[in-house]
């Protein structure tokens, strides 16, 4: 919360508390004057009953004289008697209303009842009686009975006694008024005093109305300015902002940006899956669903939760407006709104990061063709240049092969699937031949190159179509060997022996010619094999060493089968045959494993051994491997003797690796090897013994022979 925010805050607090204060306050006064309104209501009464009692004694006295009077005077005596009963009783009802209504603790009130009270004995033989006083006679006239003798001398001492007592009574009776008066006049003063309050009151409650009004006015208006100051950043930034409830549903206000992400204004109730729904694979709308509901749960640490988050960098796929599709990249980021039971909303905000993803991909690419090139450049560095442009005009004339495979007319699925055969054979030469050489960045583009023919092989029908990515692909290596042949010319100028070098090969073939294939020399050849076995070595954890003998003794005719055959069985070597260490010490071996390749001279022609000590070849598992790639049948497999088992190393599409490597798992190589060597009239021979050896030989016809069929 800002500073001004708090501030206003405050003052709403204190403007709330003030007001309430004065409402209390006018409530208390209002209740307490209330209160002693009745109290000066019932003293009032009781004063005006105070002072009419004053009288009641001095009444009763008379009433007892009148009375007394016309006993003596033998006069009718009823009605006197029913006005004292009529004046004791009201007397006597008025002051016991009195003691309940006034105040009950006054001593004045007290004497008052006590002296009263005395009065009960006197009167009461007066008030009850009911007899006749007089009796007639003719003689005497009317005389007082025997019990209006008595009845008269009760009304004669009653009369006494209240003209005795009344004075008394009478006394504490206007005492009585006189501390009712007092009390009275207290009360209306205290009255006074909260009227007095209450107008203030009801003035400062006025006036504190008039304030939260005034304040409402400008926390209102406040608040449509912060309203609109919200409408203008949302309608301002760049990226969409909007609340997910716990139905997952988005609230009630976005951000404009929404609109543009999206291409839609009904954001309103919609339900986040439905965001997503039509713009991204089922699999991610299902992972982006279940992250959602995570960000609900109160045990889920909300920077783990953003480290995991699935919606970092989200591709959707959408129209552009035109009729046709676009890509874009979105990048969800979450935040927890907190209320006091818990998780209240979750903030979502999507920035579009396209042009980021887009550039960084540029970047990338132009980071890994940097790379490349001083992958290449260090590379070639350790190639010589014969080699290099050796093997330049080599692969050249393969690629041109390729290139005339694809160009080759096909209808039938099966010719689509000849096609494919050839690409393999060709670009698996080219690959094992670049990664002799250590040119990783050739061998890693042919590879990539291996990978479009696999998918292609793997697709239920083959059409034209699905060969023009093969064709772009290819345009792309040949130009990346044309930027290899440019730095290996640069690299030539800087060795003192280049120029000469490569003038003496230019002389002895024309450039991309078959002859320069065939001339190649092999004195390099040892070596170039020496460092592809310690570079296989290491990319397959593997310990070996390799010996070679005879080389030199290859005829020129034969150095490029021979070559093209150690790369291929050294490969294999590294793969299938060497044991790791730890599985040789198992099997009581050595660690470092041997490699052999003997070339020699014998009366048929020539002869090449390639051999190694490693695990050797499991006829059941050349078995299992063809039936897996459905190369033959169960019951091909049951009445497949060993010879017949070892000949499938050879057949195309065969390998017993099922991940497919740099080095293997195509299913080519042997078949490339085979080839060659069939070529030029020879043959090709294996002997195993499983977790001892393997062991090729290769016989190839005099060079003469060859040469003159050729010719």
């Amino acid at each position: 919360m800002t500073l001004a925010g708090t501030e206003r805050r405050r003052r709403q607090l204190i403007t709330a508390g003030l007001g309430t204060a004065l409402t209390l306050v006018m409530g208390t006064v209002l209740i307490m004057g209330f209160r002693l309104a009745t109290h000066v209501r019932a003293n009032i009464g009781s004063l005006q009953t105070a002072s009419t009692l004053q009288t009641y004694p001095e009444e009763i006295s008379q009433q007892l004289n009148s009375l007394r009077d016309r006993l003596e005077v033998r006069a009718y005596s009823g009605q006197a008697l029913a006005d004292l009963q009529g004046t004791v009783k009201r007397f006597d009802q008025m002051l016991n209303e009195l003691g309940v209504s006034a105040e009950s603790d006054s001593p004045q009130l007290h004497r008052a009842l006590q002296l009263w009270h005395q009065y009960a004995p006197v009167l009461d033989p007066v008030l009850s009686f009911n007899a006749q006083p007089y009796v007639d006679s003719d003689t005497t006239g009317s005389s007082l009975s025997r019990e209006g003798r008595q009845y008269y001398a009760e009304v004669k001492r009653a009369q006494l006694f209240a003209s005795d007592s009344a004075g008394p009574l009478q006394a504490q009776l206007a005492a009585l008024a006189a501390t009712l008066q007092r009390t009275c006049s207290d009360a209306a003063a205290r009255l006074r005093i909260l009227l007095l309050a209450g107008v203030l009151a009801a003035l400062a409650l006025a006036g504190a109305a008039g304030y939260f009004r005034l304040t409402r006015s400008s926390h209102e208006r406040a608040a449509r300015e912060a309203q609109e100051q919200t409408r203008d950043i949302l309608k301002t930034v760049h990226e969409g902002f909007f609340l997910l409830d716990a139905d997952y549903r988005i609230g009630s206000v976005w951000s404009e940006a929404l609109t543009r992400m999206f291409g839609r204004r009904d954001f309103a109730g919609l339900s986040f899956e439905e965001l997503l729904k039509d713009l991204v694979a089922p699999a991610t709308l299902a992972t982006a669903t279940k992250y959602i509901k995570l960000l609900w749960g109160d045990r889920a640490h909300e920077n783990l939760m953003r480290s995991i988050n699935p919606l970092g960098q989200l591709e959707i796929v959408m129209d552009n407006g035109h009729g046709g599709k676009e890509t874009r990249y979105l990048e969800f980021d979450f935040h927890r709104v907190m209320g006091p039971e818990g998780i209240k909303h979750v903030l979502c905000a999507v920035g579009d990061i396209t042009s980021s993803v887009l550039l960084a991909r540029e970047l990338q690419e132009s980071q890994e063709n940097a790379n490349a090139q001083v992958d290449m450049m260090l590379g070639m560095l350790h190639v010589e240049p014969l080699q290099l442009m050796a093997f330049l005009d080599s692969a050249e004339t393969s690629l041109n092969l390729v290139n005339g495979i694809l160009r080759e007319p096909a209808r039938s699925d099966t010719e689509f699937r000849k096609k494919l055969g050839g690409l393999f054979r060709e670009l698996h030469g080219i690959k094992g031949e670049a990664s002799a050489l250590n040119l990783k960045s050739v061998a890693s583009r042919v590879h990539a190159l291996e990978d479009m023919v696999a998918d292609c092989k793997k697709k239920p029908e083959l059409s034209g179509s699905d060969f023009l990515p093969l064709v772009l692909k290819l345009d792309d290596l040949l130009a990346h060997l044309r930027s290899v042949r440019e730095m290996g010319a640069r690299l030539t100028t800087l060795k003192e022996t280049a120029p000469a070098a490569a003038a003496a090969v230019a002389a002895a073939a024309p450039h991309g010619s078959a002859a320069l294939r065939q001339s190649r020399p092999v004195e390099d050849l040892s070596r170039a094999l020496q460092a592809m076995a310690e570079r296989l070595a290491e990319e397959h954890a593997k310990r070996f060493r390799l010996t070679v003998a005879g080389l030199t003794e290859v005829p020129p005719s034969y150095a490029a089968t021979v070559k093209d055959c150690l790369i291929q069985m050294l490969r294999n070597a590294a793969v299938h045959g060497i044991e790791p260490p730890e599985v040789r010490r198992a099997h009581t071996k050595q660690d470092v494993g041997v490699v052999s390749v003997h070339f020699r001279k014998v009366s048929e022609g020539y002869e090449l051994v390639f051999e190694d000590d490693g695990a050797g070849i499991a006829v059941e598992a050349l078995k299992a491997a063809a039936l897996r790639q459905r190369l033959i049948s169960e019951d091909q497999a049951h009445g497949m003797d060993t010879r017949a088992a070892m000949a499938l190393i050879f057949r195309p599409g065969f390998s017993t690796q099922e991940d497919v490597s740099m080095d293997a798992g195509r299913g080519v190589g042997m078949d490339v090897v085979a080839r060659s060597v069939y070529a030029l009239g020879g043959r090709i021979g294996v002997s195993t013994h499983p977790g001892r050896f393997t062991r090729f030989k290769i016989l190839l016809p005099a060079a003469q022979a060859v040469s003159s069929a050729v010719a």
